[in-house]
């Protein structure tokens, strides 16, 4: 196992697939379907010249040009276009392109000709699963994929064999090779897909660029110059040795990975919503928790009777028949079973009880008769109960309703129907996972899969109660059937006036008024306040624009409960240890004197006065050298009950308790990648995305209370991220939260703020800046309010 290789059995026979192929077709001069020859460079050549260099540029499917560029190509070559796009198709998840459709697609290319060899039944089974969840353009530009393929093998082929085989077997030589081909519209897919799956140890499954690049401005070194694709493995191995297991899979779809390098979705946003809504009308303790450990505990019996040689079948039975955590019928075939069977059921349950999960689960179902549990849904909802005694907290039960609805309602991975039972519960353990992230988004803090179990399956099936408004249970249901919509506002419907900055709070004002002013919603801000007090260091990351040090005045001021107890400091390349903690300065009398900088004054300030909290602020903290401007304060970052000695005053200095730190990062600003390992796990980091999230609906909740009939602006700003299409030339809130804000001050916010600032992120594509006017994003209906408002003022 590698920390790139999936390790799934789902995975197993592509791997194997493409390791014959490699070994076949590209070492040696062999079809990859009926191992006799073929696959020549002269079949690769004329693959060239009847596809790539002869492109099809009418109207038509792929395929239907395919067949008709290859109806003059050599049965041989028409044998190797079909085993390539067979390699093609082997990454693909059956999400994306399912197994019948993979096939379909092989053979029609095959019997377009008599005398090819036909699609061998064990690897036509191979194209049940896949890899990766391809995403539009995978299928949208198959034919420039396909021409990469050919291109790619006949590069390769070309090489003398010594050659050949070292590249096959070098990332570097593999890369160099590869980044020489043409890989535009969509190429580059094909060119990820062929590195994972020539060198799978070396490069992780990933296909999608933009992806990869936020990855390596996630977790890439600083002074790391190689070709991208072998910066994006080098992380995978860090990453895996910082989890202190090298040679395992790092998922970076997963948690706790995911979220770091990419925002969430609207949808797990939306279920975050909906978690914190029903986090506040269950229990978990009482209603989901309690009972599930008493069960749990009840197995361990079992367990330990089975185990010690003791009479448990009596156990058993009481314990499956009166729990509502798996089916009454799925019970009844347990326990019918095994009271026909008591020494088979016995040698079953003790490997599902000992062995690893993998091998338990998959070794339960192996066990099992043909006519007992044989659905997935009641076999695995039955031993995933039962492996609750090993450890319920970390591996809950596993029921198919509430996960089906979940993946329907999140778009969330769904496994391959033929998938063995432990891939499908690693999948849910997975799901848990972000489960527990995206309810902490949201203000929900969850302890362990358990809970997560827990609010899952309150919020996809308890049932409305009768303190539920109308408008709460159509919402409820319109969001588990179709995915859409948000819980209801209700009170904080009501928003207050916007306030200044630098405004004072007064004592008495509540979270839920402070975060409404901010046009925030309370359990983002309540998070954040939690982060700050907890952690006593948070840095807010985001675009220009996204409010980052807005919202950070005004929740320094509410925490420290004085304006005069914050203090704030922006960065620069020049700012220095000196300017920040102490350095000397010049004097009147033309020597030097020693002076404390602002970290080491308000430090000082906090320390006089412990019963009051101080905040400082570090804005544009990542435009400076963080770490020669805090120097040995990184120390005490993490060890507040310490101190150390100051470089110029040697004297000793501590971080006071009642001191805070928050800072802002500009995401736009590629720097924010080169902070080490030593700051980050110092900080909590708050991610301000204009795109999905709580900053997302500040501006509409904006015009809403203050420029009604300007919300169309919110609606433009929408549509034209999603044409921009990339997280760092977002366009942020702040740029329109004006109380004079009209029509003509849009548009000049518009071409003198935005427009420019998108030029330069969108070098070199003017037809997504062409449809990034205000003429194009603005709707018609805008232009009917604009003309009926100029219309009423002429009156």
């Amino acid at each position: 196992m590698s920390a790139t290789r999936v390790p799934y059995p789902t995975a197993r026979p592509i791997y194997e697939a493409a390791a014959r192929w490699r070994d076949a077709a590209l070492l040696d001069d062999r079809s990859l379907f009926s191992d006799g020859p073929g696959s020549t460079l002269a079949d690769g050549e004329a693959l060239i010249r009847d596809f790539v260099e002869s492109p099809d540029t009418g109207s038509g499917t792929f395929m239907a040009k395919l067949r008709s560029q290859l109806a003059s190509s050599p049965t041989s070559a028409v044998q190797l276009a079909a085993e390539i796009l067979y390699v093609h198709l082997l990454i693909a998840s059956p999400e994306a392109v399912t197994g019948q459709k993979k096939r379909a697609i092989v053979r029609e290319i095959l019997e377009t000709r008599d005398g090819t060899s036909p699609l061998p039944d064990d690897l036509g089974l191979t194209l049940d699963s896949g890899l990766v969840r391809a995403g539009t353009a995978y299928g949208t530009y198959r034919w420039k994929l396909f021409a990469f393929l050919v291109e790619a093998f006949v590069a390769l082929k070309r090489l003398p064999l010594d050659v050949r085989r070292r590249v096959l077997e070098s990332p570097d030589e593999l890369v160099a090779l590869l980044d020489t081909l043409d890989d535009s519209e969509g190429g580059q897919i094909q060119k990820f897909a062929l590195e994972h799956l020539l060198l799978p140890d070396v490069f992780p499954p990933n296909t999608s660029r933009s992806a990869r690049r936020a990855i390596v401005s996630t977790w890439g070194a600083e002074d790391d110059d190689a070709p991208e694709a072998l910066q994006v493995a080098r992380v995978s191995r860090r990453l895996a040795e910082d989890a202190g297991a090298p040679d395992s899979f790092v998922d970076l779809w997963r948690a706790p990975y995911l979220w770091q390098w990419s925002a969430p979705t609207d949808a797990f946003e939306r279920a975050g919503a909906w978690f914190r809504w029903f986090a506040d009308r269950v229990e978990l303790d009482t209603e989901e928790r309690k009972y599930k450990l008493e069960a749990a505990a009840e197995i361990q019996d079992v367990r330990s009777a089975l185990l010690g040689g003791e009479e448990w079948l009596v156990g058993l039975k009481r314990l499956v028949r009166r729990t509502n955590l798996v089916n009454y019928r799925a019970a009844e075939d347990l326990v019918t079973w095994a009271e026909a069977a008591p020494d088979d059921a016995a040698r079953t349950l003790r490997a599902l009880w000992t062995l690893d999960r993998d091998g338990a689960l998959d070794g339960f179902a192996a066990s099992l008769p043909p006519d007992v549990l044989d659905q997935r849904g009641s076999r695995l909802s039955v031993s995933s109960f039962l492996r609750m005694a090993v450890d319920a907290e970390a591996e809950p039960v596993w029921r198919s309703r509430y996960v089906a609805d979940f993946i329907k309602v999140t778009g969330y991975y769904r496994p391959a129907a033929h998938a063995p039972d432990s891939e499908v519960f690693d999948a849910f353990l997975g799901l848990l996972d972000l489960v527990t992230e995206i309810a902490a988004r949201h203000g929900v803090e969850l302890r362990d899969r358990l809970d997560a179990q827990g609010l899952l399956w309150a919020t996809l099936t308890m049932e409305p109660t009768e303190s539920w408004s109308d408008e709460e249970r159509n919402a409820v249901a319109e969001w588990r059937k179709t995915g859409k919509g948000t819980p209801p506002a209700g009170a904080q419907h009501a928003v207050p006036a916007l306030e200044p900055a630098s405004a004072e709070l007064s004592a008495d004002v509540s979270l839920d008024e402070l975060a409404a002013s901010l046009y925030l919603e309370a359990g983002f801000v309540e998070t954040i306040r939690d982060l700050v007090l907890d952690r006593r260091q948070v840095i807010f990351t985001g675009n220009p624009g996204t409010g980052k040090t807005f919202v950070a005045r005004r929740l320094a001021a509410w925490i420290a409960g004085d304006p005069d107890r914050v203090h704030l400091v922006q960065l620069h390349p020049s700012y220095s240890y000196e300017d920040f903690v102490e350095g000397y300065r010049p004097s009147a009398d033309g020597g030097f004197t020693l002076r404390g900088g602002p970290l080491r004054t308000v430090a000082e300030r906090a320390a006089a006065d412990p019963d009051h909290t101080y905040v400082l602020l570090v804005d544009e903290l990542n435009r400076g050298n963080v770490a020669r401007v805090f120097g040995e304060l990184y120390f005490l970052l993490e060890y507040r009950e310490d101190s150390v000695r100051l470089m110029y005053s040697g004297e000793e200095f501590s971080l006071p308790k009642n001191l805070l730190l928050i800072g802002t990062m500009n995401s736009a600003d590629r720097s924010i990648a080169l902070l080490d390992s030593a700051l980050r796990r110092r900080f909590s980091f708050v991610d301000f995305d204009p795109v999905t999230g709580p900053v997302a609906q500040v501006l509409p909740g904006y015009l809403a209370a203050r420029h009604p009939r300007l919300q169309w602006v919110a609606d433009a700003i929408v549509r034209a991220n999603s044409l921009v299409d990339d997280p760092l030339a977002a366009i942020g809130p702040s740029h329109f939260l004006r109380e004079d804000l009209d029509d003509r001050l849009v548009e000049r916010i518009w071409a003198y703020d935005v427009l420019p600032t998108l030029r330069e992120h969108l070098y070199g594509r003017p037809d997504v800046l062409a449809r990034l006017s205000l003429d194009a994003l603005r709707p018609v209906a805008a232009y009917l309010e604009t003309d009926q408002a100029d219309d009423d003022g002429a009156a």
